[in-house]
C-alpha cells in the first residue's frame, strides 16, 4: 500500500471551522491488504461540494460518530465513485477506500493508473499513483496529513476509462478532541448491498431524468410477403421431371437469382399439349425472326421511297405482335436452344427449362425427380423477402386516438428486439376504412425493409404512437418491481446503500415509464437486477456494517 505524507506545518484546528456532509460506512485496511467496513455517520463534504461533469454527489448519515469520517458517492458520465475514509487527524495514517465502477458495464475499474492529487488553499499538497490492487475496483491510498485544514482531492483515472473526479472540502483535524460529535440516527430503511455483490452480477443504475414519451395503442398483426414480390412457378404443360436432367432441384429456403434455372420439364413426344406447346415455341421464335427481317427490309425500302409509310408501319405492328407472342411463351419456360435444330428427333429434344422470374427465396417446393405434372400445376413458390408487408389490426375503438399511424414500433414473435419504423424504412401503405365485422378491427399495412430475413407469417405486436407528453420524469421499465398491485423501485442513495421507494406511474413508451410521484430528477434507480436488492432487503439477518474482503 502506497503512503502519502503531506508535509505541511501544523495549522489551526478545524474545530473552529465546522464542516458539512455526512457518511455512513468506512473501510479500514489491515497490513495484509484486507479491509473492513466500519459503521460511521460522519459528514464528509461541505454543502458546496460538487461532482465532475455536473453529476450529483451524495452522502448519507447513520449513528452518532465523530464528524470527520465520511462516505462520498459521485457519478460522472463514465464512472461511479464510492469513497470511504476515517476521521482524519494530523500525523495519523489514514486509509482511503476508493471504489471505482465503470458505468458502461458496471464493472470494477482495474488494470488502470489512478492518481490521487490533494490540494488546499495553499496549492498542491502532494499526490500518489496506484496501478496495482488486491481487489479489483478498490484502491486504498494511505495518507498522513501534517497540517489541519480542508483539502480537495482530484482523482485521475487512465486505463479502463479515462476520467477525472473531484471531491472538495475533506476535513483534517489537529487532534481527535477537535472533531465535533454528531447525533444522527441510523436510517432503518436503508438496504445494504455491497460493491462486491454488485460487481458479481449483471447490475446497472439509471439517473432519473426527463423524457418525451408517447401514449400508444397496442395492436397485433403478422408479416406478409409483398404481393408484387411473390411468384408461383407453374407447369406450362403436362410433362415429367426427368431425374437425368434435374440433378440439382431447388429446395425450400434456397436463395436464387432472377434467371436461375429451376426445373427442366420434358413433355412426352406423343403428348398433344406438349407437342403443341413446343410447336408454339418454335413457331413464335420463327415468326419473330421473320418479322424482324421484314421490318429491317421495310426500313431500307422506305428510306429509298420504294414503299409508302403505311407499309413500314404495318411491318412495325407485325414485329411487335410477334415479339409479344414470343415473350409470353418464353416468360417462365424456355426450350433448350441447343435442341432446336433436332426438335422432334428424340425425347431429349423436348426439354424445356423453367427459370426464376424474380430473385428471392424458395418458400415452397413441390418438385422431385420422376414426378409427372399437369399443365398449371404449381412447381415452386418464390418470395423476394428483401421487403415485407406488416399487416396490423387496430381495435376499432382506438381508431380516433391514432393521429399519426406512421410512428410505430413492433416486436416479432420469438424475438424481444424492438424494431422502429424509421430503422427499417417503414412506410404506411394503407389505412383501412372498413371495420372487420368479426374481429372489430381496422387494418394498417406498412411496407418495411427486411435485412434480417424475417419470415412471412410471423406474428407481431405493434405499438402505435398517439399523443406525446414532453418533459416528464421517466425511468426504464426494468427498474419496476411490482408488489401487491403497486410499483416500487430501489433508489441508489450511496455506493452500498439503497432505499425502497413506492412510486406511481403514468404512460409507458418504448421501454420507458412515466413516474408521476415518488422520484426526483437526478436520483439514481436500479434498472438491472433490482430484484437482487429486494432479496438483500428481505435477509433475516440485519445488515452488518463490518465485513471483510
Amino acid at each position: 500500500m502506497k503512503q502519502l505524507i503531506l508535509t505541511i506545518i501544523l495549522g489551526t484546528s478545524l474545530a473552529m471551522m465546522g464542516c458539512g456532509g455526512s457518511g455512513d460506512e468506512s473501510h479500514s485496511h489491515g497490513e495484509d491488504g484486507d479491509h473492513t467496513h466500519e459503521q460511521t455517520a460522519q459528514q464528509a463534504q461541505e454543502n458546496d461540494s460538487h461532482s465532475h461533469d455536473g453529476e450529483d454527489a451524495h452522502s448519507h448519515g447513520e449513528d452518532a460518530q465523530l464528524e470527520g469520517a465520511g462516505v462520498i458517492t459521485q457519478w460522472t458520465d463514465k464512472t461511479e465513485l464510492f469513497m470511504e475514509y476515517p476521521e482524519l487527524i494530523v500525523s495519523q495514517e489514514a486509509t482511503f477506500a476508493v471504489h471505482l465502477t465503470r458505468l458502461s458495464d458496471f464493472q470494477p475499474i482495474s488494470e488502470s493508473e489512478v492518481q490521487f492529487v490533494f490540494s488546499s488553499e495553499r496549492g498542491n499538497e502532494g499526490s500518489l499513483t496506484e496501478t496495482e490492487v488486491q481487489i479489483p475496483g478498490i484502491y486504498g491510498p494511505d495518507v498522513v496529513f501534517e497540517r489541519a485544514g480542508r483539502y480537495d482531492l482530484t482523482i485521475i483515472i487512465q486505463g479502463m476509462v479515462d476520467d477525472t473526479l473531484q471531491v472538495n472540502g475533506i476535513p483534517v483535524y489537529a487532534s481527535a478532541g477537535d472533531v465535533p460529535a454528531t447525533h444522527d440516527e441510523e436510517d432503518p430503511n436503508l438496504i445494504s448491498f455491497l460493491k462486491e455483490q454488485q460487481w458479481k452480477i449483471p447490475f446497472a443504475t439509471q439517473k432519473v431524468g426527463r423524457h418525451t414519451l408517447s401514449e400508444r395503442v397496442d395492436a397485433h398483426g403478422e408479416l406478409q410477403p409483398v404481393q408484387s414480390r411473390e411468384v408461383v412457378v407453374s407447369a406450362p404443360f403436362s410433362g415429367i421431371i426427368l431425374s437425368s436432367t434435374n440433378q440439382s432441384l431447388p429446395v425450400e429456403g434456397q436463395n436464387i437469382r432472377k434467371g436461375t434455372s429451376l426445373v427442366q420439364l420434358n413433355p412426352a413426344i406423343q403428348s398433344a399439349d406438349g407437342e403443341n406447346y413446343a410447336q408454339q415455341f418454335i413457331n413464335a421464335q420463327s415468326q419473330l425472326s421473320l418479322a424482324k427481317k421484314n421490318l429491317e427490309r421495310s426500313k431500307r425500302l422506305y428510306e429509298k421511297e420504294a414503299i409508302p409509310e403505311v407499309e413500314l408501319e404495318r411491318a412495325r405492328i407485325e414485329y411487335r405482335q410477334a415479339l409479344t407472342q414470343f415473350q409470353t411463351i418464353n416468360e417462365i419456360a424456355q426450350i433448350d436452344t441447343a435442341t432446336v435444330d433436332t426438335y422432334g428427333d428424340s425425347e431429349s429434344s423436348y426439354r424445356f427449362e423453367m427459370k426464376a422470374p424474380i430473385s428471392g427465396t424458395v418458400v415452397e417446393s413441390y418438385v422431385q425427380p420422376g414426378k409427372q405434372v399437369k399443365a398449371g400445376e404449381p412447381l415452386l413458390k418464390i418470395v423476394d423477402m428483401s421487403k415485407m408487408w406488416l399487416s396490423v389490426h387496430v381495435p376499432a375503438a382506438k381508431r380516433i386516438a391514432i393521429q399519426n399511424p406512421g410512428a410505430a414500433v413492433f416486436y416479432v414473435q420469438g424475438n424481444e428486439r424492438m424494431y422502429e419504423m424509421n430503422e427499417v424504412n417503414g412506410r404506411l401503405l394503407s389505412a383501412g376504412k372498413q371495420v372487420d365485422p368479426e374481429t372489430r378491427t381496422l387494418s394498417l399495412i406498412y411496407e418495411i425493409d427486411n435485412p434480417e430475413g424475417l419470415h412471412s407469417g410471423l406474428f407481431v405486436t405493434a405499438e402505435i404512437d398517439t399523443d406525446q407528453k414532453e418533459n416528464v420524469i421517466a425511468i426504464p421499465e426494468s427498474a419496476l418491481i411490482e408488489e401487491e398491485g403497486n410499483f416500487v423501485v430501489y433508489v441508489h442513495v450511496a455506493g452500498e446503500s439503497f432505499e425502497k421507494r413506492a412510486i406511481t406511474t403514468g404512460i409507458r413508451n418504448r421501454g420507458w415509464v412515466e413516474v408521476t410521484s415518488g422520484l426526483e430528477e437526478g436520483e439514481h434507480v436500479v434498472m438491472t437486477n433490482a430484484y437482487q436488492v429486494k432479496l438483500a432487503s428481505l435477509s433475516s439477518e440485519a445488515p452488518s456494517h463490518g465485513h471483510s474482503h
